[in-house]
């Protein structure tokens, strides 16, 4: 009677490890493919940022126009998954570069860093880094020329 007991409650135990170690193992399986769907995003973000700059893209039109266009979709598409101070702090940009907006240089610098910022801190929060000491005044825009 002991042994079947015994018998019972060590297959009790094992089916509870094995169901929580699936559930574990799911979840980190969600979240890792939430984490590189951010971070392809992210990286199209960045890559469509020097179509808001003259000079930095292209001479072409459509070209700047295309990365602009990327640039919006992909912010589009956080709205699915990325934190709303991404959010915020990407349409904060938007609506500084915004086609007749005049606003100072300075503040469409301040605000596009504050939203690398925001994605650094973002990506960062999900691995053991340290929180970034990073601010928006070191986010810099250069040019291959």
């Amino acid at each position: 009677m002991i042994i079947l007991a015994s018998s019972i409650i060590a297959a009790a135990v094992s089916a509870t490890v094995t169901v929580i170690v699936w559930f574990l193992t799911e979840r980190y399986k969600r979240n890792q493919e939430q984490y590189v769907r951010k971070l392809e995003s992210y990286k199209g973000l960045i890559k469509s940022i020097p179509g808001f700059y003259v000079g930095f893209a292209t001479e072409d039109k459509g070209a700047s126009k295309s990365m602009i266009a990327n640039f919006i979709d992909e912010l589009n598409q956080c709205w699915l998954y990325c934190p709303d101070d991404v959010i915020h702090k990407g349409h904060k940009f938007l609506s500084t570069v915004r086609t007749g907006n005049k606003t100072p240089d300075m503040d469409k610098e301040k605000a596009l860093g504050e939203f690398i910022v925001a994605i650094r801190e973002d990506l960062l929060s999900r691995k053991l880094v340290k929180k970034t000491e990073l601010t928006s005044k070191h986010f810099q825009i250069h040019s291959p020329n």
